[in-house]
């Protein structure tokens, strides 16, 4: 089991961690990658740290034939859960965003949603290999990582460039390792992609006191 696997199996085990609802950015990438898909039914969509399954349960729905990884087997549990009462075609598997056990150029649509900022430096670029390695070509990658304007920038150790290992108990994230993307990283972190688009989305909570910065990043291989 991967050494992280018990922190995310904890929260799993709250339902306050296995939303049942898409998150609306990911509704927005997948229904306009449908539409350019002649025969939806035949492609194959991958969600990178699937959790419980929404956005591939989301994909099912669209057409897609879902497939997802996550280092959690009680998120995983859930997955199957959800995926078995649609009564479609799926697959699943215990699996690192580092070392995805899939062969190269399997997927036409993949989805990292708030995962790949869960390591350092090296570690993200990793896992966006991984992502375009088992794309085909002209493939569409949706990520959505951390800026380096969100709240928790800078609250813990600093164990590389913009990397910090939080020490803040006002989330469910402590003592993680994490890496927070500054705009001009994005292109060199995208390199061995043909074309690469991102969009900034902020929220505050708190009474305007904490803001969640999020890059939205859409490339195609």
């Amino acid at each position: 089991m991967d050494s992280s696997a018990w922190h995310w199996d904890r929260l799993h085990e709250n339902p306050r961690f296995r939303p049942t609802y898409p998150h609306d950015h990911v509704v927005r990438f997948l229904i306009t990658n449908r539409g350019r898909l002649e025969k939806p039914a035949s492609y194959r969509f991958l969600d990178i740290g699937a959790g419980a399954g929404r956005h591939m349960k989301l994909a099912a729905e669209l057409g897609f034939v879902p497939y997802g990884v996550d280092v959690s087997p009680v998120g995983l549990r859930h997955a199957d859960q959800r995926l078995q009462e649609m009564g479609v075609p799926y697959g699943l598997a215990q699996a690192s965003m580092l070392a995805l056990p899939f062969v190269d150029g399997c997927f036409d649509v993949v989805l990292s949603f708030g995962v790949f900022y869960y390591g350092t430096t090296e570690d993200m670029k990793h896992a966006i290999n991984e992502a375009r390695r088992v794309m085909v070509r002209g493939g569409r990658l949706f990520v959505v990582v951390r800026t380096t304007h969100d709240f928790r920038f800078g609250k813990g150790e600093e164990i590389g460039p913009n990397t910090f290992r939080l020490k803040i108990k006002d989330t469910h994230e402590y003592d993680t390792v994490q890496h927070f993307v500054d705009a001009a990283d994005i292109e060199a972190l995208f390199a061995g992609f043909s074309s690469v688009s991102f969009e900034k989305t902020e929220t505050t909570f708190v009474n305007r006191s904490r803001l969640d910065s999020d890059w939205l990043i859409t490339s195609e291989k």
